[in-house]
């Protein structure tokens, strides 16, 4: 397989996710989805805003999506999340331009772009941007990416608490936005009925500090509850008296998305890099293996296959190829 038709074949899967998923929680658009999984809202808005660079306007729906539910958003969270310099540009990119079309934002960028003026210059946002923009999106180009100024399309809607893609939005009503509800999520939708705190924050996006704080104080509620396995505590929740509390016959399943989404954020840049096409077929293994090594970790975390291959030269690249099919089927 070429190189250009595995990007082809990833953009256009993680895309149609993109857009399911963010169906199923209030974007306007329409999808026959109905994901038992519940949703990492920051995670995915970081996947979108690199998927989105594939497709205008599901990178434009999700802002407006943004300015009906910001308050549903953690900016420390999200920025916890973000792992590189291109992940941070585009979060502060979003952030400072919902900063203009919502009153009074609680979600802020932060003031290190440089003002636009009338002869800033910046690298495309979308990959497929050819016509010249005649008026450049002042949020973008502070942060280094050009784009037509944009407004919000005000089609979103606020997400339908009842789903279970959007158990996170009412843990969130229910805890507030920050690390105890975030805690909880994991503790109640994860399949295994014990988890460390490190499990658990590696799940929560927050510091491990701020997670151990946030499961001090539940246990002290007697919420949840915990026990010493191994020199090591292990907590849990009585998922049956919450999924009672919460009207719910079954609590929605936990998935690994940070990990996740991080390496296909990775690979998607990846597979898109400028001369990867002139590379020789031994230069493009040798260096798909060098990504597949740095993201291994987080795909066994998430629960993907990482071939640990001795396969030499260009004969890793089919293997390559596999592993980033089941790194994309994890979510289709």
């Amino acid at each position: 397989m070429r190189i250009s038709e595995l990007r082809r074949e990833v953009s256009e899967a993680l895309v149609a996710f993109a857009w399911d998923q963010w169906a199923q929680m209030g974007v306007s658009a329409s999808t026959g989805r109905r994901d038992r999984w519940v949703a990492d809202p920051e995670a995915l808005l970081l996947l979108t805003f690199e998927v989105g660079r594939d497709d205008p306007r599901l990178f434009d729906e999700v802002l407006d999506w943004l300015v009906v539910n910001e308050r549903l958003i953690s900016v420390q969270r999200i920025r916890n999340l973000a792992r590189d310099e291109e992940d941070r540009a585009l979060v502060e990119a979003a952030l400072g331009w919902l900063s203009r079309w919502r009153p009074r934002p609680r979600l802020a960028a932060r003031a290190t772009g440089a003002p636009a003026g009338d002869g800033a210059t910046g690298r495309p946002l979308f990959r497929a941007a050819h016509a010249a923009i005649q008026r450049p999106d002042d949020a973008f180009l502070r942060h280094g990416l050009l784009r037509a100024h944009v407004a919000p399309s005000h089609k979103s809607q606020a997400p339908d608490l009842d789903a279970p893609i959007n158990f996170a939005f009412r843990i969130r009503h229910l805890l507030g936005v920050g690390a105890r509800a975030e805690v909880m999520r994991a503790l109640l939708c994860s399949d295994a009925p014990r988890l460390s705190v490190f499990v658990i924050a590696e799940a929560a996006g927050y510091a491990k500090r701020n997670v151990q704080e946030a499961l001090t104080s539940l246990a002290r509620a007697r919420v949840i509850d915990s026990i010493t396995i191994a020199n090591e505590q292990r907590y849990g929740a009585p998922r049956d008296r919450w999924a009672q509390l919460l009207h719910l016959d079954k609590l929605p399943a936990l998935a690994d998305w940070p990990q996740l989404f991080h390496a296909l954020r990775r690979i998607l840049r990846w597979v898109h890099e400028p001369g990867a096409e002139g590379l020789s077929d031994y230069m493009l293994a040798s260096e798909a293996r060098v990504l597949m090594e740095e993201l291994a970790p987080e795909l066994r975390f998430a629960g993907v296959a990482a071939y640990d291959s001795h396969a030499r030269g260009v004969e890793y690249w089919p293997q390559f190829v596999e592993t980033v099919r089941a790194a994309v089927s994890a979510v289709s």
